[in-house]
């Protein structure tokens, strides 16, 4: 039986910031299976939905259109088991919390609040946006800790880092960490040395034509693959990393110009997941990027990052049929191209209800 929790977002005026965090709050929940979690916002004020929260969400595609501004009441408050205030003026405003409840201050600047230009005003509902995400999923990691099998609730209280230094600052950084967490059965693991890849939020897209049911992918050499593979030239999705700052959205569309040629017309989040945790910290943000494939082709890439690509347009029930055949072998391909196959009826109705026009 799952645990129950109910999340409450507080700021001002129930406009800006707390629609974000509580939106954020419904898509990263889903993660944590232990537990059926509630989200809901509201403001010691009403202002209505700031647009400007509305398409900095829309361009991560998550949708809070359909998401209302509330005033904070008894009831709200009564039936929180968190209540998360994200201004100062709503954390000391903010009514008596009644017994058994917690109440936790988690402010962010109010991008409401920006001037200059419309890209700067835009530049900083983006920071924030991304800030707002990375709060919430630090809270939902410690609110919501993962339950072992004897009942215990293990979380980020449940390990002590004792020593890291950088042992390698090349391409691929590297930390060596000497810790200790707790066991299932009770009591602390030994000291354990673990070495830790340091990489940067890594962000892919399946780039799909809905009216060609084309898929357009690229092939690149890869290092990683030379002692293992017949040919280290695979089949993958367009992807990249992230710059400091950058939202994930907007390194699919870098990538997807740089590595295709192609610009895209409508975006889908498909999921995130980690890499290859046991050794390192990357992140996988995965999307599904509609675009129009009809020049997509020929050799793409940066000279200064060393980037050779071929791009490859293919129908997609042949990317299916290579997938099952075992002849795409990397994981944000597979997934992508698995996802679709899911979802693809879901994607065509998107498209068909007007995405192309956004």
């Amino acid at each position: 039986m799952k645990l129950q929790r109910n999340l409450l977002f507080v700021c001002t005026g129930n406009s800006c910031r707390s629609q974000m965090a509580e939106a954020w709050a419904r898509v990263l929940a889903c993660d944590f299976l232990d537990y059926e979690v509630t989200v809901s916002s509201a403001g010691l004020e009403a202002h209505g939905l700031n647009p400007g929260a509305v398409a900095a969400l829309a361009r991560r595609g998550v949708d809070i259109s359909a998401q209302q501004s509330k005033l904070l009441n008894e009831r709200l408050v009564a039936a929180a088991d968190v209540i998360i205030t994200v201004c100062g003026h709503a954390d000391a405003n903010c009514p008596v919390i009644p017994p058994g409840r917690k109440k936790i201050h988690l402010p962010f600047d109010d991008p409401a609040k920006a001037t200059g230009s419309d890209a700067q005003i835009q530049a900083c509902f983006d920071r924030v946006c991304e800030e707002i995400r990375t709060g919430v999923a630090d809270l939902l990691d410690k609110e919501l800790p993962v339950i072992n099998e004897s009942g215990r609730q293990l979380g980020r209280g449940d390990y002590r880092i004792e020593s890291r230094r950088r042992s390698h600052d090349g391409f691929v950084p590297v930390d060596v960490l000497g810790l200790r967490h707790r066991l299932f059965q009770g009591g602390w693991s030994e000291t354990l040395r673990r070495e830790v890849a340091v990489r940067p939020r890594a962000v892919g897209a399946l780039l799909y034509d809905v009216r060609t049911d084309e898929v357009v992918l690229v092939r690149q050499f890869r290092a990683g693959l030379v002692d293992e593979a017949e040919n280290p030239w695979i089949l993958e999705v367009v992807a990249g990393l992230t710059a400091a700052g950058e939202a994930p959205v907007d390194v699919v569309k870098r990538e997807a110009m740089e590595e295709t040629n192609c610009p895209i017309l409508d975006l889908i989040p498909i999921c995130e997941y980690y890499n290859s945790p046991g050794w390192s910290n990357e992140k996988i943000s995965l999307f599904c990027a509609l675009v129009d494939a009809s020049g997509a082709g020929g050799v793409h890439g940066l000279d200064e990052e060393h980037e050779d690509i071929l791009v490859v347009t293919m129908p997609f029930d042949e990317a299916l049929d290579m997938v099952k055949a075992g002849a795409v072998d990397n994981a944000m391909a597979i997934i992508a191209i698995q996802w679709m196959a899911l979802n693809k009826q879901s994607v065509i109705q998107r498209w068909d209800s007007g995405a192309r026009n956004r």
